[in-house]
């Protein structure tokens, strides 16, 4: 399932005091996301990511240029392109079995059906033994497997998730990490993950896309030239993630020196310096 992205630009009204301003968000851009590929967008705050991922939901509409999938315009949401966000956003009033059904219930499936599902989704993200509790008696990591079982539930073709690890403990975020490694290679989905963790996107893509400072647009889409599954230990993954990051950097620093006080001044301590060695990035 190829998707498309064709001369793309997004702009926003800011109402506040005074007269309305105009903010874009996305310069025009293309590219192509390949069928089965783990596809990781990274880039500095407010640049835009979030904004191409609800493009692609069919959540926002373009002002120039269209998305496809297969060729076909996206033109509004739709079950072959599920979301997982940030927040779980389960309801508090059904089971977890319950919140795995709904989206099959909106689609007119039968009891059995979704029951079936359900169970079968369920188990995928190991929390069987939980299909008749509450989500109040679930963990933050609990709870984001069932959100992830949800959208799996709908059987996608595209699965897009928009920081879902984010407000999770680093332990927990390890385990997801592993574990949605491990659904998409089960179910060859088309995973377009967004993220601000740069070793997050290296250890779980094919490819990252760098964002530019906003108005966003593609600094580069860079290959992760390593086999799956990985070992977060790797030096190599380390080296490489180090080569991202001062990319990333430079993004960063455009829009802290364009928002922040004038006293601001940029700080290299904590920026990770790539070793000498095999540069595994070449061309970034």
């Amino acid at each position: 399932m190829s998707i498309q992205f064709q001369n793309v630009s997004k702009a926003f009204v800011q109402n506040g005091q005074g007269a309305a301003r105009i903010i874009q968000a996305l310069n025009p851009l293309s590219m192509e996301i390949r069928d089965g590929e783990f596809f990781s967008i990274i880039g500095p705050s407010g640049c835009g990511k979030s904004t191409l991922l609800n493009l692609l939901a069919g959540l926002e509409t373009s002002d120039s240029g269209n998305v496809t999938v297969d060729n076909v315009p996206v033109e509004g949401p739709s079950p072959n392109r599920a979301v997982v966000f940030q927040e779980a956003g389960l309801m508090p009033w059904m089971t977890v079995s319950r919140n795995v059904e709904y989206g099959l219930k909106l689609q007119g499936l039968s009891r059995d059906e979704r029951v079936h599902r359900a169970e079968k989704y369920l188990k995928m993200v190991h929390l069987s033994k939980y299909a008749n509790a509450m989500p109040h008696q679930l963990s933050g990591g609990m709870k984001q497997r069932v959100s992830i079982a949800r959208a799996l539930a709908l059987e996608p073709k595209v699965l897009l998730m928009d920081e879902p690890f984010s407000a999770l403990d680093a332990q927990t975020r390890d385990v997801l990490h592993d574990e949605v490694q491990r659904i998409w290679q089960e179910t060859n989905t088309t995973i377009v993950f967004v993220t601000h963790n740069i070793r997050e996107a290296v250890y779980l893509s094919d490819r990252v896309m760098i964002m530019t400072a906003p108005p966003g647009s593609i600094k580069r889409i860079v290959p992760v030239p390593f086999a799956h599954p990985r070992a977060k230990s790797s030096s190599d993954l380390s080296y490489f993630t180090a080569q991202l990051h001062n990319q990333i950097k430079e993004e960063v620093d455009k829009v802290a020196a364009r928002e922040l006080d004038a006293d601001w001044k940029q700080d290299a301590e904590g920026l990770a310096v790539a070793a000498e060695g095999t540069d595994y990035a070449s061309g970034i």
